[in-house]
């Protein structure tokens, strides 16, 4: 008796019963998660900014490392009791640095904006001039959108992409540079289907004497596998999300040759990257989120793997079926196609008086999960827009394929064909296409199981 009351549950003990915890303690929460895995399960997950973790970057997130605070970095926080967290810090940083290649990494930024925010804090003064990819070109409202800290404090310009080929024109970004003189150069998108290239970019910056970041919150996995191109040297900041990628919700700041490259601070020189650790911390947050960067561990000793690697190919081939599919069932996809996992459709110009909001909705009605997207010189208000964005990262982590990405394109086909189109944001589908597009869909999930 004496015994079993001294003895300690064991941490595998402990974490095991979390989740029975939940369901004991609070059955609502409990059961909208249920709700959540089942929607996830039976639908066809067609979001290009949304990915998928495995079950161990789960558990680390729900471990007790959660339960630690302290500000600072390793070896320099401002709590005791910080041994073990460091340990797991510096193992997310060296994980981090070897899966891009960098030559310094910053794993506390609690997401991809707030990335952005470190650096623009490290380089810029208010009123300092930005140059960006406008974010209803296909950018992102952290790169300087009117509402966005960006838009707010510094004078942003934006480079557009060319009206005919929806490309960017890089010999027209460096006339702009050249005319505008900004102190930043940001490059990266949310809605760009094509590779993106960092060596100009570098190029057109130290024509104007600019700084460069690269967001590659969109493409960092297929960077870190070797299928797109990467930044890591070009750029003097690298940052992203690590969610996009599969991943834990989290931001990171990489760098590579320049890490060490000195810039004056309140007068007098510092290595870059000593000013991102100073910009983090006491400058944009506090404590980091040791459950997160557990958890970025256990998710760059993944993208290591033979296994994530072939996985990013796989991504870009089957959306690059899945875009020619559409193409032959004659939708407008911007560029002609894709070179990574996101696919833009016109939905206005593919069939009259369509539009992506719309487009969205009949298509969730119907059991497949897409974003509305606002186009480069799209027409339409935000709130409706006139496109839409496809990804595959998801069904891809899940096990499909080329021949499956034929099947969800004559889905999409039926019901965008099928709707009753009212008003840009009112429509009709019979329920006999609701209910048989939904029950084809979910069987073709069912025969790829959420891994």
């Amino acid at each position: 008796m004496v015994e079993a009351l001294l003895e300690k549950p064991s941490s595998q003990r402990y974490h095991e019963g979390i989740f029975s915890a939940l369901k004991e303690q609070d059955s609502q929460v409990y059961e909208l998660i249920t709700k959540e895995y089942e929607r996830l399960q039976n639908s066809l997950q067609l979001i290009a900014a949304a990915n998928q973790c495995s079950r161990a970057v789960l558990a680390a997130l729900g471990s007790v490392v959660q339960n630690k605070t302290a500000e600072g970095f390793p070896g320099a926080r401002h709590h005791g009791g910080c041994e073990v967290v460091d340990d797991v810090e510096k193992l997310a940083l060296d994980r981090a640095k070897d899966a891009f290649g960098a030559k310094y990494a910053n794993v506390q930024p609690h997401s991809g904006s707030q990335a952005n925010q470190i650096v623009l804090a490290v380089l810029l003064e208010r009123g300092d001039k930005v140059l960006s990819l406008g974010v209803e070109q296909g950018g992102h409202p952290s790169h300087g959108g009117p509402g966005s800290l960006a838009g707010k404090f510094f004078k942003i310009e934006n480079y557009h992409v060319d009206k005919t080929s929806f490309l960017l024109d890089y010999d027209a970004i460096r006339e702009q540079a050249v005319k505008v003189k900004p102190k930043l150069i940001m490059c990266g998108a949310s809605a760009y289907a094509r590779k993106i290239d960092f060596k100009r970019f570098r190029e057109i910056a130290d024509s104007v004497g600019a700084y460069l970041l690269a967001d590659i919150s969109h493409i960092a996995g297929l960077i870190m596998a070797g299928a797109h191109p990467s930044p890591i040297d070009y750029a003097h900041f690298t940052t992203t999300s690590t969610y996009k990628s599969g991943g834990p919700r989290g931001g990171l700041i990489l760098m590579g040759k320049d890490y060490d490259l000195q810039t004056k601070v309140s007068g007098r020189d510092m290595p870059l990257w000593k000013c991102i650790q100073d910009a983090t911390f006491p400058g944009v947050q506090g404590t980091p989120y040791f459950n997160h960067i557990a958890a970025k561990a256990v998710f760059f000793e993944e993208t290591l793997s033979d296994e994530y690697k072939a996985r990013q190919f796989k991504i870009i081939e089957n959306a690059k079926r899945l875009a020619s599919d559409l193409l032959d069932l004659r939708y407008d996809v911007l560029t002609g196609g894709t070179d990574n996992h996101m696919i833009l459709i016109n939905m206005e110009n593919s069939r009259e008086a369509l539009t992506g909001a719309t487009a969205q909705k009949c298509l969730e009605d119907c059991g497949i999960i897409v974003d509305m997207m606002k186009l480069p010189y799209d027409g339409k208000q935000a709130s409706i827009t006139s496109g839409i964005r496809l990804g595959t990262p998801i069904v891809t982590r899940n096990g499909m394929g080329t021949n499956e990405m034929d099947s969800i394109s004559v889905l999409i086909d039926t019901v965008l064909r099928a709707v009753e189109i009212i008003s840009d944001r009112q429509y009709k589908i019979s329920e006999s296409v609701k209910n048989e597009t939904r029950d084809k869909a979910k069987e073709l999930c069912s025969k790829f199981p959420m891994r």
